[in-house]
């Protein structure tokens, strides 16, 4: 597999996103785990509609950053931290930004500067995405886990599955009723 020529190509490839399930869930046994695809859309969902309130930034740019975060793992796969720490340092990143060429040759080099961007965390845009992506991941688990799905406490123990609140305060605000919303299902 080589570059892609057209952009059909690309729209053709990227298809494939639904069939890539998220590993980290499907290693805890959650049955029938998410797929890139569902997570990219549902990154992208909370990025349009809680980027407008955060007024420095450009939310459409946000939003083509969401859309692109995770496409080279229609090539890669989806790594989970896990696995990713065996590798050398940047290791994963290479292989992603090397597929992500390939992938994304058709749309030129606004896709590329825009992944890059994220894999960089080089403007709040990209930073607000990363901080989706871990606000979808929790969701997802809280989601998970009123589905009656075991053995996910280890994501709520890992300070990094979590939004940086310094940046965007928003966060703190979702992360702390993401919480008492788990606290309620203990209870229960």
């Amino acid at each position: 597999m080589g570059p892609n020529d057209t952009l059909l190509d690309l729209l053709l490839e990227a298809q494939a996103l639904d069939r890539v399930d998220r590993a980290g869930y499907a290693l805890r046994g959650v049955p029938d785990p998410e797929s890139v695809a569902e997570h990219s859309y549902q990154v992208a969902l909370a990025v349009w509609a809680l980027a407008p309130l955060d007024s420095g930034l450009d939310g459409a740019r946000a939003v083509e950053i969401a859309l692109l975060h995770d496409l080279a793992e229609v090539r890669t796969g989806d790594l989970p931290r896990n696995a990713a720490r065996y590798l050398p340092d940047g290791a994963k990143h290479t292989a992603e930004r090397a597929a992500f060429a390939e992938l994304a040759a058709p749309a030129g080099a606004r896709a590329i500067s825009r992944f890059e961007e994220y894999l960089a965390a080089s403007s709040p845009e990209a930073r607000f995405v990363r901080a989706c992506d871990k606000l979808q991941l929790m969701v997802k688990v809280l989601v998970y886990e009123r589905w009656g799905c075991a053995g996910l406490a280890e994501f709520w123990n890992h300070a990094g599955n979590f939004p940086d609140t310094n940046e965007f305060p928003l966060f703190g605000e979702l992360v702390t009723e993401l919480r008492a919303r788990r606290a309620a299902l203990d209870r229960t």
